[in-house]
C-alpha cells in the first residue's frame, strides 16, 4: 500500500512539473508574440524576459514551500538574490552592446552609401553634359532630349540605376526631366539623416538623401538630408 502511495505521489509531482514547464513556455512565448511590433527585436525580448522573471519567481515560491526544510529555502533565496541582479545586469549590458553595434553598422553604411552615391550619380549627368556640348552647330538637342536619348525609357520618377551586384538596392530616381534641367535623387532606406522630419522622395521621413542637378552651366550637388 505504501509503495502504491509513493508511486502516485511521484506521478503527481511529475505531472505538476510538466504543467509548470508548459505554463512557463506558453507564458514567455505569448509575451514575446504579443509584444508591440517594431523594427527592433529588443522590446519583444524585454517583454519576454519580464514574463520569464515573473514565472521563475512563482516557480521558486512553489518549490520553496513546505515541507522543504528552512535551510534549503534559505539557500534558494540567497541564490535567487545573487543570480537575478547579475542576470538583469548582463541582460542590460547585452542590449546596450547590441544597440551600439547597430549604430556603428548604420554609421558605416552611411559613409559607404554616400561614397557610392557621390561616385555613381554624377556619371550619367557628366555623360549627358558632354554629349550636349559636343553637338554640331546645326543640331541642338536640349539637355532633356540628350538625357532621354542616352537613357532609353527615362521619365520623371523612373529609376535609371543598374544594379552592380546581387542585393544592390541603390536607386537613382529622375526627379526632374525638363529641357534645360535634369535632377537625380537617391536616398538611403535605413540610415537616418540630419533632419528626422525631412520628407524623402519615396514618402519616407528622415532618411539620408542626395541630389544632383544638371543645367547648361554644369552639375550641382545638394546633400538634402
Amino acid at each position: 500500500m505504501e509503495k502504491t502511495t509513493v508511486t502516485i505521489e511521484i506521478k503527481q509531482e511529475v505531472s505538476i512539473t510538466l504543467l509548470w514547464i508548459a505554463a512557463g513556455v506558453a507564458a514567455v512565448s505569448l509575451a514575446f508574440l504579443l509584444a508591440p511590433h517594431s523594427t527592433e527585436l529588443w522590446p519583444a525580448l524585454n517583454v519576454a524576459g519580464i514574463a520569464a522573471a515573473i514565472y521563475l519567481f512563482a516557480l521558486l515560491l512553489y518549490v520553496s514551500r513546505g515541507p522543504l526544510p528552512f535551510r534549503w529555502r534559505a539557500i534558494v533565496g540567497i541564490v535567487t538574490i545573487v543570480v537575478v541582479p547579475c542576470t538583469a545586469f548582463t541582460w542590460i549590458r547585452m542590449e546596450d552592446q547590441s544597440r551600439w553595434q547597430a549604430a556603428q553598422v548604420m554609421k558605416i553604411r552611411a559613409v559607404v552609401g554616400k561614397g557610392i552615391r557621390l561616385y555613381e550619380m554624377p556619371r550619367p549627368l557628366v555623360k549627358t553634359l558632354a554629349a550636349y556640348h559636343e553637338q554640331s552647330p546645326g543640331r541642338k538637342e536640349s539637355l532633356g532630349d540628350v538625357f532621354r536619348r542616352l537613357h532609353k525609357g527615362a521619365t520623371a520618377g523612373s529609376n535609371i540605376y543598374k544594379p552592380q551586384r546581387e542585393g544592390d538596392t541603390m536607386t537613382m530616381i529622375v526627379e526632374t526631366l525638363e529641357p534645360d534641367r535634369v535632377a537625380l535623387v537617391s536616398q538611403e532606406t535605413y540610415v537616418r539623416g540630419r533632419d528626422l522630419g525631412f520628407e524623402n522622395y519615396n514618402g519616407q521621413k528622415g532618411m539620408v538623401q542626395e541630389k544632383f542637378i544638371l543645367t547648361e552651366r554644369g552639375i550641382t550637388h545638394v546633400s538634402e538630408n
